[in-house]
């Protein structure tokens, strides 16, 4: 029997922030393409080493790692997309039959996120 995520799960919650902590670090870089298949790359190839770098960042909404307007652009589009998402998410009775699934739906739902 496979997985059920349900939309308001835990693993949903987590990959969100996920994206959006390693997608504010890469966009720190200035590595913008493919930027939440690429994070979600980076998270599920090793979940420990995010929980530990996780503890030295700053809080997701903190824009201060970002110096360059156009990323602190995109990182804002990219943080009020994640929110419409989970809100959407928490609402619905949508269900993931396994992480690969929850993954692609994020990189389809934000993928194309670009700053206005």
């Amino acid at each position: 029997m496979g997985l059920k995520i349900k939309g308001n799960d835990d693993r949903v919650r987590g990959a969100l922030t996920a994206v959006l902590l390693l997608g504010r670090d890469r966009l720190r870089r200035g590595e913008t393409n493919d930027l939440v298949q690429a994070a979600l790359a980076e998270y599920r190839a090793d979940p420990e080493g995010y929980k530990t770098a996780r503890r030295a960042w700053p809080d997701v909404r903190e824009l201060g790692p970002l110096t360059k307007p156009t990323a602190v652009a995109h990182y804002q589009t990219l943080l009020a997309a994640a929110d419409r998402l989970a809100a959407k998410l928490a609402g619905s009775k949508i269900v993931f039959n396994s992480l690969l699934e929850l993954d692609n739906y994020l990189v389809a739902s934000l993928g194309r996120v670009t700053p206005q």
